[in-house]
């Protein structure tokens, strides 16, 4: 199969998201690392942010978490990304950290734990009216680890009740993105742990309910690019989740573990129309830099996935925000 010269006009306009969450410190299961200058605030973020965009123009946008992003005043929030020359983007959902969810989220049979996690998504929406943003993507950590801890089957009965309530309340430039996630930290069962449960909920939604694919959320051996070349051609992919993985959600810099992977699977995107003008296909980062600087690990990632030919380097431009809080530019390195 060739890829033809159309291929790398389409590479050359490509627009990856970046998460806030990347330029935060970060760690294992076991520590949470420091790095020198890491963002204290949200504005901190979006200003890191800025400056991957500024020395890649391939990030013009960038994602948030909530609550972890969250503020009094979004419309402010998204006024101060403007400034900087990036947008606000997709609003990721959390219902993985509240002593509510220990046994699950929008899939829990307990009344009342569905009914908070579906206004928390609910809540979500209204603050994307305010930061003009189209996706609401949700991952969920619902699932069980040991067999008979609970009825797998009325699980997903409850996950397409929360699923319909949220979509209703979509308004018509809206998206209800799915991720599917292969295990943990559930173990034994995950209530959506792959692209055709995840696509089976969305279908039943509507249109505007469409699928996450992680690259790193899959077990050992999966074939990635047939999972995107179906999606697609069943109209369901409605973004990506880009990191590496040698044994499972590693999250590491995309292309690091096969970097032929990552060609097989934009191959598939561009032949199946994912980079098409007026596609709604979204690409982002969903990386964890703990031995790496954050930007410059995310300089380099939006750099793998497109290309720098044509674009000016170094940037010109205002220098970037290199020195906060007194930082000199080695003591970011």
């Amino acid at each position: 199969m060739g890829i033809d010269t159309r291929t790398v006009s389409r590479l050359e306009s490509l627009a990856v998201e970046l998460p806030s969450w990347a330029f935060g410190n970060s760690g294992t299961r076991f520590r949470v690392f420091g790095s020198p200058g890491a963002p204290r605030t949200v504005r901190e973020k979006l200003a890191d942010a800025a400056q991957v965009h500024r020395y890649t123009g391939l990030a013009p946008s960038v994602a948030l978490h909530i609550p972890w992003d969250d503020v009094d005043d979004f419309a402010a929030l998204r006024a101060f990304a403007e400034d900087l020359g990036i947008r606000l983007g997709t609003i990721n959902s959390n219902t993985f950290q509240d002593e509510v969810f220990e046994f699950g989220s929008l899939a829990s049979r307990a009344p009342a734990v569905r009914r908070t996690a579906v206004d928390h998504h609910l809540r979500c929406l209204e603050i994307m009216e305010e930061t003009g943003s189209r996706d609401l993507k949700i991952w969920l950590a619902d699932g069980t680890n040991y067999p008979g801890q609970d009825d797998i089957r009325a699980r997903q009965d409850a996950l397409a009740s929360s699923l319909a309530e949220i979509y209703s309340q979509l308004s018509d430039d809206q998206r209800l993105v799915l991720e599917y996630k292969f295990f943990e930290p559930a173990f034994y069962h995950t209530d959506v742990p792959d692209w055709g449960t995840a696509c089976a909920q969305v279908a039943a939604l509507g249109e505007r309910a469409v699928v996450c694919l992680d690259t790193g959320h899959h077990a050992p051996g999966t074939n990635v690019e047939f999972i995107v070349a179906q999606l697609l051609r069943l109209g369901k992919l409605g973004s990506f989740d880009f990191n590496s993985r040698f044994y499972a959600d590693d999250d590491l810099i995309v292309g690091a573990a096969d970097p032929f992977q990552l060609f097989r699977i934009m191959a598939e995107v561009i032949r199946g129309g994912g980079l098409d003008p007026g596609s709604d296909v979204a690409l982002m980062l969903d990386q964890c830099h703990n031995v790496e600087d954050k930007i410059p690990g995310q300089i380099r990632c939006p750099s793998g996935v497109g290309t720098m030919e044509g674009r000016t380097w170094p940037p010109r431009g205002p220098p970037g925000r290199l020195h906060r809080r007194g930082l000199s530019p080695e003591d970011r390195r």
